[in-house]
């Protein structure tokens, strides 16, 4: 069976540690990448062997030979280059968030529907051996009904510097980096509920990176010298109640507070059992789950149980990548309706950062 070839568009850190040695892993081939910085071009073409570079992405979607395209690039070129890739007749993995607002989202859903191509997103955590062990939980309805989940994906220090803290180029600050994984996960979790209304509060305090000892998340354009990345005009806290139709979800993330450590947990609240997800534990870690993250809470025989589960230790985005690899080769749709979802999640950030400017509830 021939390989499929992949095109991936930016040559950042998210492409080098997960998405090249991810499709590699998956049996695909890495047939051509494209970057607008040069040197970082040559150097990561060399350092996976991959036979095609483009300066200009437009290039590598008009390659008869590439099939599927990943999107790795800052938030505000996503919805820009999902749609060529699209029109160019690839199937589009496009990293998180989707868009930089929901208008520009709902374009890319369309497109991917007009086309009949495929528009995947990047929700690997919806791909963790937690999760998705929680999920068949679920499913069994050994929850009951979920009504409320309390949601947090927050830092200790953890202000990235580059593209990352400037607004018009990601579209905001530790909510749409990474609020919009914990929002996916807890939405996918409960059923994907429809949102109804949001309240939502921001905060920006933290702009010193100076902290002995603390390594700062950094761009590439940082690491390379192509900017200092003392820019920051975005918020480094936020807080947010999510209403959907018959459930909630409280969500708090930073990227910056004072609290004793980083965190990335979900606790789902069921008429039956409740749930818990308590791992930190993102790409550049590793991304793969302690063995006790996953714990259920209920009762049997008139007294209270707790239960901790064993799962699977899992590369979410190699996961991710697997499944998408599939999709192309086996020329199916996504069961998971990633971009569908990836529309719904960016109307609620939409909806935390309106709030947050006015004080107001936000009704969608």
């Amino acid at each position: 069976m021939a390989k499929i070839k992949v095109g991936v568009i930016g040559a950042g850190l998210i492409a080098q540690m997960a998405h090249i040695p991810a499709y590699i892993e998956a049996g695909a081939e890495v047939y051509g990448i494209s970057d607008v910085v040069e040197s970082r071009l040559t150097k990561v073409s060399e350092r996976f062997s991959i036979p095609k570079v483009y300066p200009d992405y437009r290039d590598l979607i008009s390659d008869p030979e590439i099939q599927a395209v990943s999107i790795c690039t800052p938030n505000h070129f996503h919805a820009r280059m999902t749609i060529d890739a699209l029109m160019a007749g690839k199937s589009v993995l496009c990293e998180k968030p989707m868009a930089m607002n929901a208008g520009e989202a709902q374009k890319m859903l369309e497109v991917s529907q007009k086309t009949g191509n495929l528009l995947m997103m990047g929700f690997n955590n919806r791909f963790r051996g937690d999760a998705q062990k929680l999920k068949e939980f679920i499913n069994e309805g050994k929850l009951g009904k979920i009504y409320h989940s309390k949601i947090g994906y927050i830092r200790r220090r953890g202000i990235p510097r580059g593209w990352f803290t400037v607004k018009r180029e990601a579209g905001g600050g530790p909510v749409i980096d990474i609020g919009v994984h914990i929002i996916d996960l807890a939405r996918y979790l409960m059923g994907n509920p429809k949102p109804l209304s949001v309240f939502a509060a921001t905060y920006k305090y933290f702009d010193d990176y100076r902290i002995d000892g603390i390594s700062p998340w950094e761009s590439s354009d940082v690491k390379e010298g192509l900017r200092d990345g003392r820019e920051n005009d975005v918020e480094d806290f936020a807080v947010a109640m999510i209403k959907f139709e018959d459930s909630t979800i409280s969500l708090e993330t930073s990227w910056a507070s004072n609290i004793e450590e980083d965190r990335f947990y979900i606790d789902i609240l069921g008429t039956e059992m409740g749930a818990k997800i308590d791992s930190y534990n993102p790409i550049h870690k590793g991304s793969k789950n302690n063995s006790g993250s996953l714990k259920l809470f209920g009762e049997e025989l008139h007294s209270l149980v707790d239960y901790e589960v064993r799962v699977p230790e899992v590369r979410s985005h190699f996961e991710e990548i697997r499944y998408f690899v599939e999709l192309v080769r086996e020329k199916k749709p996504d069961h998971l309706k990633t971009a569908n979802d990836g529309v719904e999640i960016q109307k609620i950030i939409d909806a935390i950062y309106e709030s947050a400017r006015t004080g107001k509830l936000v009704n969608l």
